[in-house]
Order: C-alpha cells, then sequence, then structure tokens
C-alpha cells in the first residue's frame, strides 16, 4: 500500500514537472548583516501561471529574522491583448502575515472603451481595498479602507479623475483632478478630507489645491 502511494507520487510529479518548471521563475534571496551581525533576510519566489488569454504573476515571499519572519503572497492578473476585447482588466490580490498584524490587500480595475477609437478613448475605473487586523492584541477592531478612482481619457489624453475614498478610521474624502485643460500644460487637483463629528456631523478637516505643470505635445 505505502509502495503503490509512493510510486503514484513520483508518476504524478514526473507529469506535472516540466509544467512546474516552467512556472517557476529565478527566485530572488538576500541577506543583510551590521558590524559582522546577521539582521534579517529576505526570499522570495514567483510564479508564472499565465495562460493564452490572462497574465497571471504569483509570487511567495518570506522576509525578516529567523525569529521574526513575515510572510508575504501576491497574486497579479492582467488581461491580455485582443482584438475582440477593447477593455483592459486587471486584478491584484495580496496578503502578509506574522505574529503581530495580518494584512489583506486588492486592487481591481477595468477600461471600458468608446467611440471610434475605444482603444484611445476610454473611461477607466477602479477600486483599491486594505485592511489589516492586530493579532498581538486581541478583540480590536480591524482597520479597513477602500477607494474608488474613475478617470477619462480622450485620443489619448488624460482629461480628469475623481476619486471617493473611507475607512474605519474616519478619513473620508473626495479628490478631483482636471488635467490640461483648454490646452494648458499643468494639471489641477482639488483634494477634500471630510470626518464625521460625534458620529453624525460631517466638516471638513482637509482642503488642498495644486497645480503641477505637464510638459507634453499636445
Amino acid at each position: 500500500m505505502k509502495s503503490s502511494a509512493i510510486l503514484c507520487a513520483v508518476s504524478v510529479f514526473g507529469l506535472a514537472g516540466p509544467a512546474a518548471a516552467q512556472a517557476i521563475q529565478k527566485p530572488a534571496l538576500s541577506v543583510s548583516a551590521n558590524d559582522g551581525r546577521f539582521t534579517g533576510y529576505s526570499a522570495a519566489l514567483p510564479l508564472d501561471l499565465s495562460t493564452d488569454t490572462e497574465s497571471a504573476k504569483l509570487t511567495a515571499k518570506v522576509a525578516g529574522t529567523i525569529e521574526s519572519p513575515t510572510y508575504d503572497l501576491d497574486l497579479n492578473l492582467v488581461q491580455k491583448p485582443d482584438e475582440a476585447k477593447t477593455g483592459k482588466r486587471s486584478l491584484a490580490l495580496g496578503a502578509s502575515w506574522n505574529e503581530r498584524e495580518a494584512k489583506l490587500r486588492s486592487s481591481m480595475s477595468k477600461a471600458f472603451g468608446f467611440g471610434m477609437v475605444p482603444r484611445a478613448s476610454y473611461v477607466s475605473v477602479s477600486m483599491d481595498m486594505n485592511a489589516s487586523q492586530a493579532i498581538a492584541v486581541p478583540g480590536q477592531i480591524p482597520v479597513a479602507r477602500a477607494n474608488v478612482r474613475s478617470s477619462l481619457t480622450l485620443e489619448g489624453r488624460p482629461i480628469g479623475s475623481i476619486a471617493v475614498g473611507g475607512g474605519t478610521t474616519g478619513d473620508e474624502g473626495v479628490d478631483l483632478s482636471l488635467t490640461r485643460p483648454f490646452d494648458i500644460p499643468a494639471e489641477f487637483t482639488v483634494s477634500l478630507r471630510a470626518v464625521a463629528a460625534n458620529g453624525e456631523d460631517w466638516r471638513v478637516q482637509d482642503g488642498r489645491f495644486m497645480v503641477k505643470l505637464v510638459k507634453a505635445n499636445w
């Protein structure tokens, strides 16, 4: 019984061996020291799980010290260019944890083309979410934040964007950006941050207006 299980495992490994070898990318390893003493290390193993229609990268990483390591996983999915599909889609998922804290993160984006040249004129929508939970302090409320952003591009020119974000820490805000309007080589950004006083009344905590010169040939 034991020998048959070993033979089965060997045969499965032999069949999956070439595919696994192609998926495994060049690993990265680094070691740090101070005054001749070991202070930490970092090791990462990237895997290429791409298909004909999707680019998929999975990276497993461990860093820190031997006594207190931090583990990290990252998965990135990007839709490959296709003549039949004008919108680009991407998804990123990540998680990290150690003896003190655990974190989750995700990012999604999608482009919607329109007009005569949908690859040059499109609306892009993205959403980022992050959450963390303290392990060393049982019963503590998790900290989470989400941000939604939409941007407009016409004929390959970025026009503007708007972003709305908020989370459990009460730092809700709105960002409005207008890029190079009226053939002016500048980017104008208005940023507002609001907090809820006493959990009900909202007041503006921070407001900013920024102008950035942009060198471009229209």
